[in-house]
């Protein structure tokens, strides 16, 4: 197996899945590659799936699963500009990076010890498709002020709401400011603002996030990954008021 990809999108996709996993199980087929990895604490998870034209090249003559440190891979993607292109390669129970003249090796890890989770099957009645810009805006205004964040979809705007002691906060966005809003009867829920940070903080191609919501159901987030050449969904599990 050899694939070349940009090293701007390789990040990308290290740094994803760096908001909730260590390592992580790659699965690489005829078309494309894919990655599902779900927290310690099972409050979240993250699917990627990266098609072939993703990559600059790809040479994967059977299906192949590697264990991978995601830690190791950042510190290796350190030594290159966003502008290079990496080159990996497996060779036997390591795994290989060229980058420019460099090369570095770190082995795989086992796969039996990485366990893939099971994506639940939502149906959540509400939909919005918001800027990444503006979502990160409502999220990092919530960052000092409380752990949690209520979001609430009515047929007419999407709210970002957070209380602390004294403090608040809320972003208010009507429909026509929206790219999509599809909603019958308000929906409400609050989240852990730690994962959604971090969620956007490790996005870097997306322009849209599109945002699926029921009242305290998980939410469900879909976006664009590596140049819209990938799809991501994450999901996270709300906080019941009282717990």
């Amino acid at each position: 197996m050899r694939v070349k990809m940009n090293v701007k999108d390789m990040k990308e996709v290290t740094n994803l899945l760096l908001t909730l996993v260590s390592e992580a199980k790659f699965e690489f087929g005829s078309e494309g590659m894919s990655v599902k990895a779900v927290d310690p604490a099972h409050v979240a998870m993250i699917v990627l799936e990266v098609g072939k034209e993703a990559f600059l090249e790809y040479d994967v003559k059977e299906e192949e699963e590697l264990g991978v440190d995601l830690d190791k891979v950042k510190d290796i993607l350190k030594l290159a500009s966003s502008g290079e292109v990496v080159e990996i390669s497996k060779d036997g129970n390591k795994l290989t990076f060229l980058i420019g003249n460099l090369t570095r090796s770190m082995p795989l890890i086992d796969t039996s010890a990485l366990s893939v989770p099971r994506v639940p099957n939502l149906v959540l009645p509400a939909k919005v498709v918001i800027p990444v810009d503006e979502f990160a805006h409502g999220i990092k205004a919530a960052e000092s002020i409380s752990d949690n964040i209520t979001l609430r979809i009515t047929p007419s705007e999407f709210e970002m709401f957070t209380q602390g002691d004294e403090d608040s906060a809320r972003l208010s966005i009507p429909k026509d400011m929206l790219k999509e809003l599809s909603c019958d009867e308000p929906v409400k829920s609050m989240y852990p603002v730690d994962y959604l940070l971090k969620l956007v903080k490790a996005m870097d191609s997306a322009d849209y996030l599109t945002i699926y919501m029921g009242t305290d159901y998980p939410i469900k987030i879909e976006f664009d990954v590596v140049s819209a050449n990938g799809r991501a969904t994450y999901l996270l599990a709300p906080r019941i008021e009282g717990e």
